[in-house]
């Protein structure tokens, strides 16, 4: 450390500065793990430029406004150039320039009309921009002032933002959990250069190795602060106050964030994958890879028919821009368990059942069954109300959150319909539902609604149409979990449909959709998650995050919303082809117990037979088994336990064997001191260990001339005394000679001429461990030197001894 330069504190230190840029490296590297779009490794660069431009001019002689100024330039130099290595090889770079600008300009404009902005190349620039101001402050901020909060917060924030929109990977916390940690250990080096500073100051004598006395014993608070941080949630969970607290806090985050969603279009992200919480608008995004992170578990009542498919859905989006789907709610109403349950009009085709939802993780959007009549907790329902009073329930959340391990029950209406009350439910539409759910911008193109006619040509009934437009994508569009960044100034179906001939679930699902209201066949979009795997002898759904998903419902005279399955990773929905002469009515499932009348339709039951087996089958092929003890949370914790426990243990034994002014008996002694007491074999090991803690320090010192040539291959006879050991090893490394004679002299003079064999002298002590470490040092560089020299050319190689 410089404590001084010129007029002004520097702080320079090796040990901090690779500490800083060690962190700020980590959090980039956090960022480029998402694989949010690619070309995100720039920001890697970026970063590191960055921190290193900080330090340097934290180090400098200029004023904070000059530092500032040419951070700004360094920056601009190096994001420009980073962002035009993205256009490839072979382009010339006034026509990177060109273009980076232009698609700059072209995705601020998108973002000011409110557009989704489907270039990524605006994330990445806010992205280099973003972190080059964090890792320059960080480097500057280092080496100007010595403040490690002020240098690490700022970043710590920033990574805690992307891993909350990146929570599925759970070996991914690990990212956060090593910042932390090392921020901590920042934090002690730059509170032991002040330290420094003052003692310095004041003439006040420092103990060797006093620094790495401070880094220990912040290793050992660290994991343990580290710990109790991951504990935290657990404890948290008991305080429904605290609870409340964080969801009124965080509900102004949630909406900022929905409203930022069309600047972020480009990414690779689907529906579920990063959030509960579904805001009121709704990109498109570009898909994402998914896992099997499980997000909750359902208790379901045994299917009344083949043909009913259960969907969890957290929202419904009525509106259509051209680029993602927004919701516009007309009330939000506070429901109680303890109140009369929710009435829907008089619908045909349905049946009533209770479900009980398990989260594995915490929740505030209630995922229910459509349509929801009742749920288990106070929760707020936003809602659909039209000129006759009828409510539609767009989504259902709740405060405090639902906590992973709880349990809530939802009451809900589902749809069993045959197809026969499909094609006979017309076309008289109510008002309410034509005003809001035939909608489509004027960017789509004639051929996608020319596609639509042509494929529904031959039927004349709303659902005959539904199911061939379903069928038509299932069998011409391909499933892919992402998708290429969309081309500018195409509308994304046309393009979708026509060129591309891939998508994920959002684009199948807004397809169908657009070519329904094409048709005016009234369609919206439903988001949440697919059944899951059915467990048949328990009738459990596990419902993971590969199954997030979006699907169209379609309205349907009499009946209501109806879902619809069009993408082609999912079974095809089969339902009772009915009897339109038993139906008059116009409800199937009439009875109280809510079952068809076509329960007994055997082509119905072989196929949900068929639906098991599969499930079974892939059960077996995929042999999932209960994670093991080590696997789980509890198990991970236990590890971080033993581990800061043992490190603990460590520091203090290793504080009294090379601190001489520790007065501590040595854990060894006092462990084997207790065995024998207890009449305990003591192990041999451990009576090494206490012969040796019992020594001074220099004859423990000495022992490092022992250990060198052992390491040396150089075996010694008992009968050899420490002077011919010393002789011997200055043979072998004659670089380290006075080291060596250092040792030895010392150790002869403590062990023959002192009293009670104790030096009297602190720097005779403090000398000896010096020397052991030089020595110790040495002996590794020789047996570096004796590996590497066998892969030189017989000419260049030094003679070894």
């Amino acid at each position: 450390m410089n404590p001084k330069h010129g007029n002004q504190a520097r702080w320079w230190d090796l040990p901090a500065a690779l500490i800083m840029v060690v962190a700020v490296f980590l959090t980039s590297i956090r960022l480029s793990a998402t694989n949010w779009t690619d070309e995100l490794t720039i920001v890697q660069t970026v970063t590191l430029f960055a921190v290193v431009s900080g330090l340097a001019l934290g180090q400098s002689a200029f004023s904070p406004r000059v530092a500032a100024w040419m951070s700004t330039v360094y920056g601009g130099f190096t994001i420009i150039w980073q962002l035009g290595l993205t256009f490839g090889e072979g382009v010339l770079w006034s026509e990177r320039l060109t273009s980076l600008f232009g698609r700059l300009g072209f995705s601020l404009e998108n973002l000011f009309r409110q557009r989704a902005v489907t270039d990524p190349i605006m994330f990445l620039f806010l992205m280099t921009v973003l972190f080059w101001l964090l890792s320059s402050h960080a480097g500057y901020t280092l080496t100007r002032y010595a403040n490690a909060w002020r240098a690490a917060l700022p970043l710590g924030v920033a990574l805690f933002i992307v891993h909350i929109h990146d929570p599925f990977w759970t070996s991914r916390s690990w990212f956060l959990a090593g910042y932390i940690f090392l921020a901590l250990l920042l934090a002690s080096r730059t509170n032991f250069l002040h330290k420094r500073f003052e003692w310095l100051s004041t003439r006040t004598h420092i103990p060797p190795f006093v620094g790495l006395y401070f880094l220990r014993t912040t290793m050992v608070i660290g994991g343990a602060l580290i710990l109790l941080a991951w504990t935290a949630p657990a404890m948290a969970a008991n305080l429904p106050p605290a609870q409340e607290a964080w969801q009124t806090i965080a509900r102004p985050w949630y909406e900022a964030r929905a409203k930022m969603t069309n600047a972020f279009a480009s990414l690779r992200a689907t529906v579920g994958v990063a959030q509960d919480y579904y805001g009121d608008v709704l990109p498109l995004g570009r898909g994402n890879t998914l896992t099997d992170a499980i997000v909750f578990t359902v208790e379901a009542p045994p299917r009344p028919a083949a043909g009913v498919r259960y969907y969890w859905r957290a929202r419904a989006y009525e509106t259509w821009n051209g680029s993602g789907w927004t919701a516009d709610p007309t009330d939000f109403v506070k429901i109680a368990p303890d109140e009369a349950s929710l009435v829907l009009p008089n619908l045909a085709g349905r049946w009533e059942a209770d479900f009980t939802f398990t989260p594995f993780t915490s929740m505030s959007t209630i995922y229910t069954v459509p349509q929801p009549l009742w749920v288990s907790r106070p929760a707020t329902a936003e809602l659909l109300i039209n000129a006759e009073g009828i409510a539609d329930i767009l989504r259902m959340t709740t405060s405090p959150s639902i906590r992973a391990g709880e349990q809530y029950q939802v009451h809900s209406s589902l749809t069993n319909v045959t197809e026969a009350e499909l094609r006979e439910a017309g076309t008289v539409y109510p008002d309410y539902i034509t005003e809001r759910y035939l909608q489509i911008p004027d960017a789509v193109t004639r051929r996608t609604r020319e596609l639509a006619a042509d494929i529904t040509a031959e039927y004349d009934n709303p659902y005959d149409k539904v199911v061939a437009v379903t069928q038509w994508l299932r069998e011409n569009i391909t499933y892919q979990e992402t998708v290429p960044v969309p081309p500018q100034n195409r509308d994304i179906i046309d393009w979708m449909l026509f060129d591309l001939n891939q998508g994920f679930c959002n684009y199948y699902a807004t397809a169908e959709i657009v070519m329904l209201r094409s048709l005016g066949i009234p369609s919206r979009l439903a988001v949440g998650y697919a059944q899951g795997q059915r467990d048949p002898e328990t009738n459990t759904y596990t419902v993971r995050q590969r199954d997030a998903h979006a699907w169209p419902e379609v309205f349907f005279p009499g009946i209501g919303w109806v879902e619809f399955e069009p993408t082609l990773n999912q079974r095809p929905l089969r339902r009772p082809p009915g009897d339109p002469s038993n139906s008059e009515d116009g409800n199937a499932s009439s009875s109280s117990s809510g079952l068809s009348v076509d329960f007994q339709d055997r082509e119905g039951l072989l196929f949900e037979a068929q639906e098991d087996q599969s499930l079974l089958n892939e059960n077996a092929q995929a042999g999932e088994t209960t994670p093991s003890f080590i696997e789980s949370y509890w198990g991970w914790l236990l590890a971080g336990g033993l581990l800061i426990l043992a490190s603990a243990l460590f520091t203090w034994y290793r504080n009294r064997v090379f601190d001489p002014k520790d007065p501590m008996t040595p854990l060894s002694i006092r462990v084997e001191a207790q065995l024998r007491k207890t009449h305990i074999k003591v192990p041999d090991f451990l009576v090494k260990m206490t012969r040796q803690a019992g020594l001074p320090l220099e004859a423990r010192a000495y022992e490092q001339i022992n250990r060198s040539l052992r390491w040396l291959g150089k075996v010694q006879e008992p009968s050899r005394t420490p002077a011919e050991r010393a002789s011997d090893l200055k043979v072998l490394l004659p670089d380290a000679a006075p080291t060596i004679e250092s040792l030895i002299q010392t150790y002869h003079h403590t062990m023959y001429f002192s009293t009670n064999g104790q030096s009297t002298s602190e720097d005779t002590r403090t000398a000896s461990l010096l020397a052991s470490r030089t020595l110790r040092n040495r002996t590794w560089r020789a047996l570096f030197r004796r590996y590497f020299s066998r892969f030189q050319e017989p000419a260049q190689r030094k003679p070894i001894v």
